[in-house]
């Protein structure tokens, strides 16, 4: 995916998640729920999302994921830390998939 490409995706209103989303609980008995749901679009993006909320310390995360590309975008709600370039982020906040950051860890 190059730039062009994810801002068209990220444009497209078409988008959709169709259905219920169903919270389970995790498989490894930790304090947590989570989620994954089809992404539905007219242009047919190789999209799911994902959701995880541990009740205990009260962290929550959604995440698109691309097949091909992984996470391209995502909000964390309730966990402070520092990206991969050293940016200490807050509480809540979003990550943006980026040309620039192919590769980055």
């Amino acid at each position: 995916m190059n730039q062009g490409e994810y801002e068209a995706l990220m444009a497209d209103e078409t988008k959709r998640v169709d259905g219920d989303i169903s919270w389970v609980e995790d498989e490894d008995h930790s304090p947590a729920l989570h989620f994954r749901a089809e992404i539905a679009s007219e242009a047919g993006y190789p999209l799911f999302a994902k959701g995880y909320l541990n009740r205990v310390s009260r962290k929550l995360n959604y995440s698109l994921i691309h097949r091909q590309s992984g996470r391209i975008y995502a909000l964390d709600l309730g966990r402070e830390h520092k990206n991969p370039g050293g940016e200490h982020v807050g509480e809540k906040h979003k990550h943006r998939w980026s040309e620039s950051l192919i590769g980055v860890r």
